[in-house]
């Protein structure tokens, strides 16, 4: 019978995972799982060692209505990526608190927590890592606001980009077409952003 028209018969579930390698801050790991057919099965994870929590921030300057992005060299991907502020949280540290910690590092704003969402998966298919998304206002008449300077760590250079609200789609796309590297985190929020904008009523 085709495999694929074979009826679930349980819930998958984990039944060992096998630590194959260890680096400095990621160790290579082989999970054995058991899937909705009863099958058993291996699966390969990359994971942080140190399994700190991560937050991703999507701030916005107000008044403005400007979103804050940052471009950095990324290794893996092989150049510049522009991406959301994001990290991994200290020792002790709750959600928020991070979330406000690496904006200041990565852009030098201080903002205010609009919204924080439950936690969710960055890439599942790789990691079990889970991301918290932190919308943040950041009030630009505050005077700690006027000139910010950001304060990344060792080994980072970071550029910090300000697009107004109705050249996101344009940026995003000029951007591309020029072989710009994006996010897919920044990717889909444009994407949903230009799609909120078409379905606005019209006044």
């Amino acid at each position: 019978m085709d495999e694929s028209k074979q009826e679930a018969i349980g819930n998958p579930a984990e039944l060992s995972r096998e630590r194959l390698a260890n680096g400095k801050a990621l160790c290579f790991e082989r999970i054995q799982w058991r899937d909705e057919r009863g099958r058993e099965r291996f699966w390969e994870t990359v994971e942080r060692v140190s399994r700190r929590p991560a937050v991703l921030l999507i701030p916005w300057l107000r008044p403005s209505n400007r979103l804050v992005l940052v471009r950095q060299y990324r290794p893996p991907a092989g150049g510049k990526v522009i991406e959301f502020p994001a990290g991994l949280a200290d020792e002790g540290e709750e959600p928020g608190q991070s979330g406000l910690r690496e904006l200041y590092e990565e852009t030098g704003y201080r903002g205010r927590i609009v919204s924080l969402w439950p936690g969710s998966f960055n890439s599942p298919g790789l990691s079990g890592e889970q991301v918290r998304v932190i919308h943040v206002e950041i009030d630009e008449m505050e005077p700690q606001n006027a000139r910010p300077e950001p304060h990344p760590d060792a080994g980072e250079c970071i550029e910090v980009l300000r697009i107004p609200d109705g050249e996101l789609p344009d940026f995003f796309e000029r951007e591309s077409k020029a072989g710009v590297l994006f996010d897919s985190k920044v990717a889909a929020y444009v994407a949903g952003f230009v799609q909120s904008m078409r379905l606005k009523p019209e006044c």
